[in-house]
């Protein structure tokens, strides 16, 4: 750790020596990607119906991801997509079959702004954002600095970023005749901040280290999940909502290391250690192998290992007692392990795949991606996910 806070000192002072490290200009084109995923889990740790039962889930997701260079120096960005969901597990919420929350639709949008400065390499970008769903708003916003240095082969980006949520607050159906001021707040609050210094060690190796700080306030609990008291020795004989602190203190730190062994290969390697003050402590490791077969084809299988401790609010199904302050089953915060394992396909022609006319504009088909990966979390819970990737460009 110290020796990462160095490094970051490091960079600081370096920004004097910024003015002839320019960045390269926006290109001229407009950027376009469309991105869409089918992604389907069963498990039988429902943390709605406290700790038990199915965890069946679909989700549907479609996103457009748009750039626009203003000039060389200003662009601007775009991002809108929509998750349908379909949730044998939240349908548990109440006794109406096929109700509001078995299935559901998110819609979102992100709208960004970025200007370079050419001559000094720094880069500055503003955000704003809105997500919406049955049950939840959320409004967010952040802004970030990026400044290259070291003959451009440094780079450091500091940023932060802040969400405003509101609930629907949802009691489980045999609930719903309390006074439902057990949760007074119905706001949730994030506040993120961010440091990352990338280095170009030489030509084939680059690193990166990431120092995040997150803190939440608010309605963390989420109230339709269950949670099973033991009273007077008998096992769940009372019903309760999760009841979580109302903030939250998380601590990520991570690093990331390219190896370029030859032409067409690259080892993509990332390691992340994790904390928070509700008791949790994590380390996630992964491994992505790009290899390139001929001018047009990329292959790249990964593996992903994520391990963590349980929450100290955490308990399974019927473990509370009228002791307990807090309590969750959500298995999310339980200790467990997971692996994933995938392999993508990359078609990216260099002249493109598609040159056609749209409003007398060129657009252009850059390449395609597929994508597939199986996860499976110990304890039980399996899922499969695909997706596609479509690149393209618009010009004059």
């Amino acid at each position: 750790m110290r020796r990462f806070l160095l490094i970051i000192g490091s960079a600081i002072v370096s920004f004097g020596l910024a003015a002839q490290n320019g960045l390269l200009p926006n290109k001229t084109e407009t950027e376009i990607d469309f991105l869409s995923s089918y992604y389907t889990q069963d498990g039988s740790f429902s943390p709605v119906t406290g700790g038990i039962g199915t965890e069946a889930l679909t989700d549907i997701s479609n996103m457009v991801v748009v750039n626009v260079p203003l000039d060389s120096a200003r662009s601007y960005g775009v991002l809108v997509g929509g998750d349908l969901y379909s949730s044998a597990s939240t349908d548990n919420i109440d006794n109406n079959p096929s109700s509001a929350s078995a299935q559901d639709l998110r819609v979102y949008a992100n709208g960004s702004y970025t200007q370079k400065d050419l001559d000094k390499g720094r880069i500055y970008t503003g955000r704003v954002g809105a997500s919406s769903e049955y049950d939840y708003l959320s409004i967010n916003g952040g802004v970030s600095f990026t400044q290259v240095f070291n003959g451009s082969n440094s780079e450091i980006t500091v940023g932060a970023q802040a969400f405003f949520d509101t609930w629907d607050i949802i009691l489980p159906i045999e609930l719903r005749t309390r006074n439902q001021t057990i949760f007074p707040d119905d706001q949730r609050r994030s506040y993120n901040g961010s440091v990352t210094f990338s280095q170009v060690l030489n030509r084939r190796a680059q690193f990166s280290l990431t120092a995040d700080a997150v803190f939440m306030q608010g309605l963390l609990s989420t109230p339709f999940h269950r949670t099973f008291i033991d009273v007077g020795g008998v096992v769940g004989t009372r019903v309760a909502p999760e009841i979580l602190p109302d903030n939250r203190f998380k601590l990520p730190l991570s690093v990331r290391f390219n190896y370029f062994p030859g032409d067409r290969i690259v080892l993509r390697t990332y390691y992340r250690y994790y904390t928070d003050d509700w008791g949790i402590t994590g380390h996630t490791a992964s491994l992505e192998v790009p290899v390139k077969f001929g001018p047009v084809w990329t292959v790249y299988p990964y593996v992903r290992f994520h391990t963590q401790s349980a929450s100290d609010f955490f308990a399974p199904f019927a473990a509370f007692t009228v002791a307990d302050e807090f309590r969750t089953s959500d298995y999310d915060l339980a200790a467990l392990n997971s692996w994933k394992y995938g392999a993508g396909l990359r078609y990216a022609p260099i002249n493109g795949i598609f040159d056609g006319r749209v409003l007398r504009r060129h657009l252009l088909l850059k390449y395609l991606q597929l994508r597939a990966a199986y996860y499976t979390r110990d304890p039980d819970l399996t899922a499969f996910i695909t997706s596609i990737n479509l690149g393209f460009s618009l010009r004059k």
